[in-house]
């Protein structure tokens, strides 16, 4: 049986880490959509970006779809939207150029301005429920913080409870975590921000909310699967001379950082097979 797509319209750290892997579970085949989205449709579920700047053209041209709006109180929004803006971009030019025209579409400007963010949240949360203000049985508003889990989902998709507990993830307080490590490690900002590729504004925001250093580097840390996380620590190990020695300097066991960069390196081959087959899709389009 054919399911019906379901886009997340809710605008980037709004939940959509844990909305994905929810998805996953449930067995949604997940995609985040290029700028040139038209006449792809090998998927179930989009992930924000396109989807949440393009909701209305892509309910057009998928009737019957079903949208979810992720939300968070705007205050902590803003916070996590500085922070990650202000890491150092290590993509291609291509890529650059991408997010650039994302962020212009999706806030209006591709540098991070405080008043201009929070207008622009207040507004995409005003549009989408005006859209869809006729249509509510098309539209799940969630908030991940408050949601009581499964049943707001599977109820809203007519998908039957999973056995596993929702899989609520924060995964910026592992990766602020492993960044607070390395700064205790490094000794000072500019050094981690050379390793990590992150900007020292982001680490001195980071730093500014704990002791650096008094950091307990006993601290146990899970290093769940997050691309971030994974970057950092391919990038340590480059830096101290390879696993071995990344996991002596930052206590961490050398199965994990390992595990890591295994795991940055499948998703570097993945997003390399999506771009070329992205590619061969549009040159299809145009042949038309």
């Amino acid at each position: 049986m054919t399911r019906q797509k379901v886009f997340c319209v809710g605008l980037g750290k709004t939940g959509t880490t844990s909305l994905k892997e929810a998805l996953r579970m449930l067995g949604y085949r997940t995609i985040r959509l290029p700028l040139e989205w038209q006449g792809i449709t090998d998927f179930d579920a989009a992930l924000p970006g396109v989807s949440a700047a393009m909701y209305r053209e892509l309910d057009k041209a998928f009737p019957g779809s079903r949208f979810i709006l992720t939300l968070r109180d705007v205050d902590g929004w803003l916070k996590s939207i500085e922070r990650d803006m202000g890491r150092k971009q290590d993509v291609q030019r291509e890529r650059a150029e991408e997010r650039k025209r994302m962020l212009e579409m999706l806030y209006g400007s591709p540098v991070f301005d405080r008043e201009r963010f929070r207008q622009t949240f207040h507004d995409h949360q005003a549009g989408v429920r005006s859209y869809f203000e006729a249509r509510p049985d098309d539209l799940l508003v969630l908030d991940v913080t408050r949601s009581s889990g499964w049943d707001d989902l599977c109820g809203f998709l007519e998908e039957p409870v999973p056995a596993e507990p929702f899989p609520f993830i924060n995964k910026a307080s592992e990766l602020d975590e492993l960044l607070l490590r390395l700064l205790h490690v490094s000794g000072d900002i500019e050094t981690a921000s050379r390793i990590s590729k992150y900007s020292t504004a982001c680490l001195e925001n980071i730093a500014a909310k704990r002791d650096v250093g008094g950091y307990d580097m006993q601290r146990p840390l899970t290093l769940k699967d997050d691309r971030r996380i994974n970057k950092v620590l391919k990038r340590a190990s480059r830096y101290f001379g390879g696993p071995a020695k990344a996991a002596q300097r930052l206590n961490l066991p050398e199965a994990a950082i390992r595990e890591g960069i295994r795991r940055q390196k499948q998703h570097a081959r993945t997003k390399r097979g999506n771009r070329q087959a992205f590619a061969w899709l549009r040159s299809l389009v145009g042949r038309r």
